[in-house]
This record gives structure tokens, sequence and C-alpha cells, in this order.
């Protein structure tokens, strides 16, 4: 049979042990919470980054299906296309006058 040989330590030894060992663990989970890049911290920072970068992917989502509509609305309907080349290029039919009375007014109140 083989005897295990074991150490005794003084409690004074005991208590040094023990401080190192507490000091070690805190340091341990220091690093842990607070190391660059790979730290909790930094792993929570990443994740709102995540989080932040889908809300704007599932509205820049919808902004683009709306898009598309607005695409397929102008190459099918006519009377869309229409009335957007009236309101955004003030495009007239053939003998159709547009009558500006917004300067008379200005003139009218001085």
């Amino acid at each position: 049979m083989k005897k295990y040989l074991r150490l005794y330590l003084s409690p004074l030894q005991e208590r040094l042990v023990v401080r190192i060992v507490a000091v070690l663990l805190a340091v341990a989970l220091a690093w842990i919470i607070f190391a660059p890049r790979s730290g909790v911290l930094a792993y929570l920072q990443q994740r709102s980054k995540l989080h932040d970068l889908r809300e704007k992917t599932v509205f820049l989502e919808k902004n683009n299906e709306k898009l598309e509509k607005e695409i397929d609305r102008l190459r099918d309907d006519p009377a869309y296309l229409e009335e957007v080349a009236r309101r955004e290029h003030g495009l007239l039919k053939k003998n159709e006058y547009i009558y500006d009375f917004s300067q008379q007014r200005k003139k009218d109140s001085k």
C-alpha cells in the first residue's frame, strides 16, 4: 500500500494560501468581466449593437417593400403616374394652364 504524503500547514500558512487563492479568483473574475473584446461588458455592448441593427434592418425592409410597391404602381398605373408627374414636376396636359394667384395676394397685402 502506498502512503500519500500530506502537507501540514501552520495556521499562518493556511491564511496566506487562502488569501492568495482569493486574490487570484478576484483577478480572474475581473478579467472575465472587463476583458477588452472578450469580456462580459464587451459581449453586452455587441448584443446591444446587434439588437439596434436588427431593428434598423426591419425598418429598411418595410421601407423597401413600400418603394417596390411604388415602383410597381408607377409602372402599371398610368393614372398614378400622371398624378405624380403633375404633383412633383408640375407637368400639364395640352391646352392646360395654371393660374397662380399667390403673388397677387402678396402684393395686395403690402
